[in-house]
């Protein structure tokens, strides 16, 4: 897949470019770390989601996002 396969607003690249000063092994223009902070993202929401949920008590949802989240961080490890 190309690195320009998906659109990136003028902020979200220079949000990309600042992150890649601060963390050493993040460069924008490489598809692998694109991934892993679009993984990484995918995690946020899930537990943004996760706790509205909760507070709504959708214990089923709950279950499942969870189990979701835990998945995506062992294949991270």
């Amino acid at each position: 897949m190309a690195l320009d396969a998906i659109p990136l607003t003028l902020q979200h690249q220079q949000l990309l470019t600042r992150l890649s000063e601060l963390v050493e092994d993040l460069d924008p223009d490489q598809l692998e770390s694109l991934q892993r902070i679009f993984g990484l993202g995918l995690i946020a929401l899930t537990m943004q989601i996760t706790n509205k949920a909760r507070s709504e008590e959708k214990d089923e949802l709950v279950e499942e996002l969870g189990e979701l989240a835990r998945e995506m961080v062992e294949a991270e490890s």
